[in-house]
């Protein structure tokens, strides 16, 4: 089995928390400056601006940007801040809204009205019923032990059931938790009516801590880090998890060193990727499309649909493995070397159908072009590595 290990540290002397698996790096991120409102984040806004072609509005929080706000088409759902009913949402309105993107390259940063809390087995929304997370198959749902109370709930609020969820044995658990989201929730609403713009109602932990978090639940044996200001907050995190954490503090060979963290920087940021065989990927990333082309290089050994499949299957894994390092996202077009057997064609897409699915975001196979391509869609949940490398300059 894979040893799973979370390492935060510094590589060309930036902060990076990656996800390593056997000492492979999986996912990476890099760690800035804390932003004053983190994803999340429930804030008083005042509406600056009507979109009216786009149904939707800029408001302000107190940090002179201007944030989009998609307007429901019953206004009845935005939390008003004078408490009455309105029929439609006007300049200088203040509106209750929560965090929802951040902004990217030059689309503006995202709010919604529509306010959800989150722990680490339960989300509250606003609506009514319970549904589960698309991870937990129809057969696991059947034998779910929810809690008695989640009935009361679920006729004020809309409860989803995350996949972190399935390791719980004692519904007792989740009935905790349930109580304590609705209490939070039901502040939240509290303090609607008095607070101002800019005011924070519900704030949620930092990018290193929510990343951390989220990453923990995919199973980890070990947490380490060299960096003392962030001791604390790993420390704290882990303990509640019973995850081992490690202070590392050999002088003499850097953890970033340790684990060749500069060198998975430079894959990330490079144009190419070299297969075990020597054939290569080549990853040209746009705004909304990522095109990755196989080439064979100089490996034309034997027969040749034979060499060629080989180089694609090969390529379809660690095609995969890029696109959740890279944290690659929209539309992706694959073009593999072509192969005359119809045979060895669908065993490949059955291989990249199969390969996506694993993956933690949504990622889906769509269909193979007219000349070729394997077509997919990642979504997108937050920047890409090379996004994240060059806002950190």
């Amino acid at each position: 089995m894979a040893v799973k290990r979370i390492v935060l540290t510094k590589a060309y002397n930036r902060r990076v928390l990656v996800y390593m698996e056997d000492n492979k790096p999986v996912r990476i991120r890099v760690i800035g400056d804390e932003p004053r409102f983190p994803i999340g984040t429930v804030v008083m806004a005042r509406v600056k601006k009507m979109i009216p072609s786009s149904g939707a509005c800029f408001v302000d929080i107190g940090d002179d940007t201007d944030y989009f706000l998609p307007i429901p088409k019953s206004v009845s759902g935005l939390h008003f801040a004078d408490g009455r009913e309105h029929t439609a949402v006007k300049p200088e309105d203040v509106v209750m809204v929560q965090i929802s993107n951040e902004a990217v390259k030059l689309k503006s940063p995202c709010v919604t009205g529509r306010i959800s809390i989150h722990s680490r087995y339960l989300v509250l929304e606003e609506g009514r019923g319970v549904s589960f997370s698309s991870k937990i198959g129809q057969n696991d749902r059947k034998t779910f032990k929810l809690p008695e109370i989640i009935n009361t709930y679920s006729s004020k609020y809309h409860i989803i059931v995350r996949t972190e969820s399935r390791n719980v044995n004692d519904p007792e658990i989740l009935s905790e938790e349930l109580v304590r989201l609705a209490e939070i929730y039901e502040h939240i609403l509290s303090r609607n009516k008095t607070a101002r713009v800019g005011n924070v109602l519900y704030s949620t932990p930092g990018y290193l801590e929510s990343t951390l978090l989220d990453w923990l639940k995919y199973g980890c044996d070990e947490v380490v880090t060299d960096l003392e200001p962030y001791r604390q907050i790993l420390e704290h995190a882990t303990l509640d998890r019973g995850i081992p954490f490690r202070f590392y503090t050999d002088e003499l060979l850097p953890l970033g060193k340790l684990y060749k963290l500069e060198t998975c920087v430079d894959e990330c940021l490079s144009r190419k990727v070299y297969l075990r065989s020597g054939a290569f990927l080549v990853i040209e990333q746009g705004e909304t499309l990522t095109a990755i082309d196989v080439n064979s290089g100089h490996n034309t050994r034997g027969d040749k649909d034979k060499t060629s499949f080989e180089i694609n299957m090969d390529a379809a894994d660690e095609i995969f493995r890029q696109l959740r390092l890279r944290n690659i996202s929209g539309m992706i077009l694959i073009d593999y070397i072509n192969m005359n057997s119809r045979d060895y064609l669908e065993q490949l897409i059955h291989k990249t159908a199969s390969v996506v699915k694993t993956d933690d975001v949504l990622c889906r196979y769509i269909d193979t072009t007219g000349l070729g391509l394997f077509e997919l869609t990642r979504k997108r949940v937050f920047k890409s590595f090379t996004e994240q490398w060059k806002g950190s300059d």
